[in-house]
C-alpha cells in the first residue's frame, strides 16, 4: 500500500491508478486510489465552485439527473490548520490553513468528482456533514486530493477508526513530509523565526496507559535539548491532530500557562486527565484519554502529537506508528529475560547482546498494565546487561556462577555481567507465575522483544 500511495504522488500528471468509469456509472471503487485487493467504496458525484477550507466542501450531490442542494463535506483522514476568514477573496488563519484551502480549490475548482466512503451515501459526520475521500480527475487520471495535501506538508494525518482504509497510506505520506521539513513541518514556514528558535525540542507521547488506561494514564514529555537555555512556553499549545486550537467540548488544543517554561537540558510532563500543575508537570484537563491506541489490525490506527509556539508554528512533534524508514536501533542486540517463580524475588535481566554500545533512553519495560521507563543514564556496554528489580530494596547483587536462577541466600541475589541495577518500586507481585508477558518497547510504543511464558506469545510489531 505504501508503495502505490507514494507512487500517485509523483506529479499531479503521474498521481493516481489507471482511468476509471465515471462516478455516475461506478456503483464501488477501491477506496484507495491504485490498490488492488483493498476495500471497495461507494460512490457519489458531486461538483463544487470552491473549497471552503483546507478540508472542507460544500458540493452539490447528483442523484439521478438532479443536482441537491449543497451539503457540507468534511474529507476524511485529514485537519487542516483552522481559518478565521473564510472568504474565498480574503481568507486569514493559522499557519498553512490559507495555503491548504487554496491549493484544494485549485483541486476542485469547477470539478465533477467522486464522493468516496466505506459507508454508503459517504458516511455520517459531526454538525450535519458528510464524512468522505474525495477523488478528482486530472489528465485523464484519478487522484486524491488529501494525498496531495499531506505531501505538500499542508494538512495533518487524522485517523479515522470508521472509514480506516486510508490510515496507513495517509500516515506514511505525512511522516515522510514531515521527514523533509515541508510547509507546516518547517518551524519557519510563515513567520519571522519564534521564541527560542534555536533550542530544539523533543517529545515522547505515551498513548497507551496498559490494562487501567485513564486520561492521567497518558502524557506527553516536552524535553528541552539545549543545555544552556531554558524555554519559555507561555503561549504556547499542544494538541493531536482531532483537537480543534479554539477548542471543542472535552477536546480542543493544551495551552500553557504564562509561567510554563522547560529548564536547560530539562522537561516537562503534560497528562491528558485533571489535576493541579507544579514540579514541572501539567494536566491538559480531559476527562477521558485522548490518544488513539496502535493494534495489529486492518484499520491502521495511530495519531500524532504536535507543539506549536505562539506564532502558530509547529516547533515539535511525533507521530505514530512508524510507517516510512522504520529502523529499529536495538534489533537483535538486546535480549529480555525475566525472572517470575514466586512472589518474593522477581527482575528483567536487560542484556546486551551486541558487540557495539547501546542506550536504553526512552524505552520502556512492560508488565501490563505496569511500565518502567528507562532514561540517559541507562547505556549498555558490549555484553552488559541492566537488572531491573521489582522492588531492590530487599537485594544485595554478588556475583556466582548461577547467576540469574535463584537466591544464593535470603536477601541476596546472584547476577552475572550486571553492573547497572534499577528498582521498578513496587512491593507487590507483577508477573504471573503460570503465564504472563515482558516487553521492552521502543519510544514510539512499538515492541522490540519480550519474554513470553505458559503459553501467552509476543506482541508483533
Amino acid at each position: 500500500m505504501r508503495v502505490l500511495a507514494i507512487a500517485l504522488l509523483a506529479s499531479i500528471a503521474s498521481v493516481g491508478a489507471l482511468a476509471a468509469p465515471t462516478a455516475s456509472a461506478a456503483k464501488r471503487v477501491p477506496c484507495v486510489i491504485g490498490e488492488k485487493g483493498g476495500p471497495k467504496c461507494s460512490v457519489l458525484e458531486a461538483r463544487v465552485k470552491w473549497a471552503a477550507d483546507g478540508d472542507t466542501i460544500k458540493p452539490k450531490i447528483r442523484k439521478g439527473n438532479k443536482w441537491l442542494t449543497k451539503r457540507p463535506v468534511r474529507m476524511t483522514g485529514i485537519q487542516a490548520m483552522e481559518l478565521y476568514n473564510y472568504s474565498r477573496r480574503s481568507r486569514k488563519g493559522e499557519c498553512m490553513a490559507v495555503e491548504a484551502a487554496e491549493a484544494l480549490d485549485r483541486l476542485v475548482h469547477g470539478q465533477v468528482f467522486r464522493l468516496v466512503s466505506m459507508r454508503k451515501a459517504a458516511g455520517g459526520g459531526a454538525r450535519g456533514r458528510l464524512r468522505s475521500t474525495l477523488q478528482v480527475k486530472k489528465g485523464g487520471r484519478w487522484i486524491d486530493p488529501a494525498m496531495v495535501l499531506l505531501e505538500k506538508g499542508l494538512v495533518l494525518w487524522n485517523p479515522d477508526g470508521d472509514e480506516w482504509a486510508w490510515n496507513d497510506a495517509y500516515s506514511g505520506i505525512a511522516q515522510e513530509a514531515a521527514a523533509r521539513g515541508v510547509g507546516i513541518w518547517n518551524p519557519e514556514a510563515c513567520k519571522r523565526p519564534g521564541p527560542s528558535q534555536n533550542s530544539p525540542l523533543k517529545i515522547k507521547v505515551k498513548w497507551n496507559g496498559g490494562g487501567h488506561e485513564t486520561a492521567n494514564s497518558e502524557w506527553v514529555r516536552i524535553t528541552n535539548q539545549d543545555p544552556f537555555f531554558p524555554v519559555s512556553l507561555a503561549g504556547w499549545r499542544l494538541r493531536d491532530a482531532s483537537a480543534r486550537s479554539k477548542g471543542v467540548k472535552d477536546k480542543g488544543a493544551y495551552r500553557f500557562p504564562a509561567d510554563a517554561e522547560i529548564p536547560a537540558g530539562g522537561s516537562v510532563i503534560v497528562r491528558v486527565g485533571r489535576g493541579t500543575n507544579g514540579n514541572g508537570t501539567f494536566y491538559w484537563g480531559l476527562g477521558n484519554p485522548l490518544f488513539q491506541n496502535v493494534k495489529k489490525d486492518k484499520r491502521n490506527m495511530g495519531d500524532g502529537v504536535y507543539l506549536f509556539d505562539p506564532q502558530l508554528e509547529m516547533r515539535a512533534h511525533v507521530q505514530y506508528p512508524c510507517r516510512t524508514s522504520c529502523v529499529e536501533p536495538l534489533a537483535g542486540k538486546v535480549n529480555v529475560t525475566a525472572r517470575y517463580e514466586g512472589a518474593t524475588y522477581e527482575w528483567v535481566t536487560v542484556s546486551n547482546t551486541s558487540g557495539e554500545p547501546i542506550s536504553l533512553d526512552g524505552y520502556e519495560m512492560e508488565s501490563v498494565p505496569w511500565f518502567y521507563e528507562f532514561g540517559p543514564a541507562d547505556a549498555l556496554a558490549p555484553g552488559q546487561a541492566l537488572i531491573l528489580f521489582r522492588n531492590k530494596a530487599d537485594f544485595v547483587p554478588v556475583t556466582d556462577a548461577r547467576a540469574g536462577l535463584v537466591p544464593a541466600v535470603p536477601g541476596r541475589v546472584p547476577f552475572q555481567n550486571a553492573t547497572i541495577f534499577r528498582n521498578w518500586g513496587h512491593t507487590e507481585a507483577l508477573f504471573g507465575d503460570k503465564s504472563d508477558i515482558v516487553t521492552l518497547r521502543n519510544p514510539f510504543g512499538a515492541p522490540v522483544i519480550c519474554h513470553a511464558w505458559g503459553g501467552e506469545r509476543c506482541p508483533s510489531a
